[in-house]
């Protein structure tokens, strides 16, 4: 049985990894195309994780990069909302969620979704960006209610998202409401790389667990869906670059750039870590299991009924130790155990410092 002190070190070292302590990413951009893929279920949260690993923690610089076309969201993995860079996209929709779209055909159909109203939908969807470059989620339903494509407004979600995985559509620029755009891909992505399988998984595998390493095959398995034989080839080929760590007769691979720079820091710089995260954020969702960072006794309290809804964590050292919700004045903050004068005052500063 692992024990605190091999499940706290596993942490600390994603935190490295990640960049939440230590040297941060220069630009969202940057930190964007390390981290791969970033959960994007809540966008304003996303703004907030990709801000908290940069220099500048500025949301309006991760904005900026939505704007220009660096960054993107979409579905390209487990059916979930993620941020990743653009010049990634197409490559990677093929390689995971292409797959998925397929196996969810006969639910397609089950709900009447034909064909035809896919292409129908698709067509009028080309022609309308063709001349408005960009629109709404709102504005594109109601363009398809009005050509009378959308006969059951149940269908929404997953004509958007089908558009979307066939990489059609992406959510790209951001417009005044604060919510993102939906454009042409072909139109908004100038550079797209490609890449063919076996190109895609040597690829994946290494700049994983680079920036979410220590993390075991079945991590990576559950994060992108890939195969585990294709997993652990692509570990057996970069295995140079890596330590193994065993817990649990678990290998937990981690970058060596990464433990370099965790002994760098030092334990006791880690320990006195203190960080406010969003309930969508890489260092909760980025594994298959969350326990080397949420005690088993607070999980209900951080995921309440394991249900997808996701709190926002405080970390102390690696360790959640409590969620947060904005308030009007100052957020509303649930420790599991009572402060002391001197913590709060650095939970305060932590909070005062979060991206803006």
């Amino acid at each position: 049985m692992s024990t605190v002190a091999q499940r706290r070190r596993i942490s600390q070292l994603r935190l490295v990894a990640q960049r939440l302590v230590g040297d941060p990413w220069s630009t969202p951009t940057q930190a964007v195309n390390a981290m791969m893929c970033m959960q994007g279920q809540d966008f304003p949260g996303a703004l907030t994780s990709i801000a908290l690993r940069t220099n500048s923690r500025s949301l309006s610089e991760v904005r900026d990069a939505f704007k220009c076309g660096a960054i993107v969201r979409s579905w390209p993995q487990r059916g979930t909302l993620h941020v990743l860079p653009a010049e990634d996209l197409l490559w990677y929709l093929k390689l995971t969620a292409h797959p998925r779209l397929l196996g969810q055909e006969k639910r397609r159909l089950d709900r009447g979704i034909e064909a035809h109203h896919i292409d129908s939908v698709r067509d009028a969807t080309v022609e309308l960006l063709h001349e408005a470059r960009a629109i709404s989620r709102d504005a594109l339903l109601d363009a398809w209610k009005e050509r009378h494509l959308l006969t059951d407004s149940t269908w929404a979600y997953y004509l958007l998202h089908h558009l979307c995985v066939e990489g059609t559509l992406v959510q790209g620029p951001i417009g005044e409401d604060g919510k993102q755009l939906f454009v042409l891909t072909d139109d908004w992505i100038a550079q797209p790389r490609e890449l063919d399988r076996e190109a895609a998984v040597a690829e994946i595998v290494p700049r994983y667990l680079s920036d979410h390493g220590p993390a075991s095959r079945k991590d990576l398995n559950w994060w992108s869906q890939l195969p585990l034989r294709e997993i652990d080839a692509g570990i057996e080929e970069c295995a140079g670059e890596l330590t193994g760590i065993i817990v649990d007769d678990e290998t937990y691979w981690v970058h060596n750039s990464v433990l370099e720079r965790y002994e760098g820091l030092g334990a006791g710089s880690l320990g006195r870590s203190l960080l406010a995260l969003p309930g969508f954020d890489e260092l909760i969702l980025g594994y298959a299991s969350r326990w080397m960072t949420i005690p088993q006794a607070y999980a209900e309290a951080l995921v309440p009924g394991n249900n997808g809804v996701f709190r926002k964590s405080i970390i102390s050292g690696g360790t959640a130790i409590g969620f947060w919700r904005p308030g009007r004045a100052k957020p509303i903050v649930e420790l599991f155990q009572e402060p002391t004068p001197a913590f709060q005052r650095r939970l305060d500063k932590t909070f005062a410092a979060l991206p803006k």
